[in-house]
């Protein structure tokens, strides 16, 4: 069964390549097709669209060749541990109506002059969409500046903020029709338009008709100078970022394990006293759900770990199975006081990717440092 889009035939392209083309207005009747699927799919559970291509059948060229093979590898990687995230139905619901769109897109591709390069294109863009809802939803916080993203990762700006964009107004369309739907569903009324957005017919395009003028605006203001803070294209970012943050955690939004220290704290002192025994310069770089229960997943200086701890006592503490990080692991860590040394002696090189803040959980006798990374 397929869901009913509140969007036009062209939205397969905009989902892919143009991210910029404006929604049409959700009408009545298309409201009263999703309620009417809403019911039905309480009796009848529908398989929603995947982001990455099945290579069950190996019949695509993304599954015989190697690159492309690994590449929609790491969109199944990504698109997995989203679907355990928190999140309200209809951020689902329009999810699930942009990977359709997606499958279209992606299918187009196999009739393309340059086949390879086409899917390799669209896996990229998918990644990064994928990239951006994981950090959203299962993630932590998203950093606070695109100029500082992109100069801590290094290689061409223009090529790095031309991706975080493209990724984020993609993102904000589903999240912005996503949120219309859900305060439709209680009644409430969509909110007033920002200034410059008088004449939009939705809130998703009002939002978009206020940032463009107001970068703009920032951009002629004298008192900055020009190409200072990365420019009109960083400004959009990092406004559709804070608009993001602020939707998301009205749509279900849990928070990240490394805005919960002092939860942790007991549990992760457990797996850090017992891992000194084994290793030096430990720090925890992810926590997340197991089939045995919820690992604490450290880093020292010959390996990483995986800790099991109820309360105070650790039941379990050995070598983290497989090679390959998990998606998501290390964009958060959590770097315990070493007597005077600073979290970036620890972090090393990769320090400049991290923004860092110091916590105290004091009933578990618990300090040190978090660093979110705003690199890859």
């Amino acid at each position: 069964m397929r869901k009913t889009k509140s969007i036009g035939p062209e939205s397969a392209q905009r989902f892919s390549d143009d991210p910029m083309r404006k929604s049409k207005k959700l009408s009545v009747s298309h409201m009263r097709c999703w309620f009417a699927i809403v019911l039905l799919a309480a009796g009848l559970s529908a398989t929603p669209a995947s982001a990455n291509v099945s290579c069950v059948a190996a019949t695509s060229l993304v599954c015989s060749d190697s690159t492309l093979r690994e590449l929609n590898d790491e969109l199944a990687a990504r698109e997995a541990l989203l679907k355990r995230a928190a999140m309200h139905p209809a951020f689902r619901s329009e999810l699930d109506g942009a990977n359709e769109d997606w499958e279209v897109a992606i299918e187009d591709c196999a009739a393309a002059a340059n086949a390879a390069a086409c899917y390799g294109k669209r896996l990229t863009q998918r990644i990064a969409v994928f990239d951006l809802l994981k950090r959203l939803f299962a993630g932590p916080h998203l950093p606070q500046s695109a100029v500082k993203a992109c100069t801590a990762r290094g290689g061409p700006a223009n090529a790095c903020y031309d991706g975080l964009f493209a990724a984020a107004d993609t993102v904000y369309a589903i999240t912005a029709r996503a949120f219309a739907t859900s305060l439709a569903t209680v009644n409430i009324q969509t909110p007033t338009a920002p200034d410059g957005g008088s004449q939009a017919s939705t809130a998703e395009e009002a939002f978009r008709a206020w940032r463009t003028a107001e970068c703009a605006a920032l951009s002629q203001s004298p008192m900055i100078e020009q190409g200072e803070a990365g420019g009109v294209m960083a400004c959009q970012i990092d406004l559709t970022w804070r608009e993001l943050s602020s939707l998301v955690a009205l749509l279900g939004r849990q928070p990240h394990w490394s805005q919960r220290i002092p939860d942790y704290a007991p549990r992760i002192r457990a797996c850090l006293d017992r891992g000194r025994d084994d290793d030096v310069d430990l720090r925890v770089i992810d926590i997340f759900m197991s089939d045995d229960g919820e690992i604490i997943r450290l880093m020292g200086s010959r390996g990483r770990y995986d800790c099991l701890s109820v309360a105070g006592t650790v039941s379990s503490f050995k070598p983290a199975k497989g090679r390959r990080a998990r998606p998501g692991e290390g964009e958060a860590v959590f770097v315990p006081v070493q007597g005077l040394r600073p979290p970036e002696r620890v972090l090393g090189a990769k320090a400049k990717c991290y923004d860092t803040e110091a916590v105290i959980a004091a009933e578990a006798r618990l300090s040190g440092w978090v660093a979110v990374s705003h690199c890859e």
